[in-house]
């Protein structure tokens, strides 16, 4: 099946790209090349059919279309990276953050026996 979606690593180099205003510096935060990052970049916007980023020498400069897109990005790989934690908790059932209150004068006798089972 072909789609003609953007991928969630071309949407990462474009919040990266967009948080960092420099290729070089968003292609190491990518832990990638900057040529494997601007081809991303560049294929994304073939994708979509429309110019994300203005390049210049010295400059990165978004457009204001590039602009929503990237905000609507981070929003996108927020959803991704939650649906990412739902199936690992799934796996875990007492995963996350336990609190707890006591009243403290009985806890020094209950909690060195709670403890220890969770």
């Amino acid at each position: 099946m072909t789609t003609h979606r953007p991928t969630i690593r071309q949407l990462e180099y474009l919040v990266e790209l967009r948080r960092q205003g420099h290729f070089g510096r968003a292609a190491d935060a990518c832990y990638v090349t900057q040529s494997t990052l601007s081809a991303g970049i560049r294929e994304l916007e073939a994708l979509l059919g429309v110019t994300l980023v203005e390049r210049t020498r010295r400059v990165v400069r978004f457009t204001a279309l590039g602009e929503r897109i990237a905000e609507k990005a981070v929003l996108v790989l927020r959803e991704a990276e939650e649906l990412a934690e739902m199936a690992r908790a799934e796996g875990q059932p007492l995963h996350g953050d336990l609190r707890m209150g006591v009243i403290p004068t009985i806890a020094p006798f209950l909690l060195p026996t709670m403890l220890p089972r969770l």
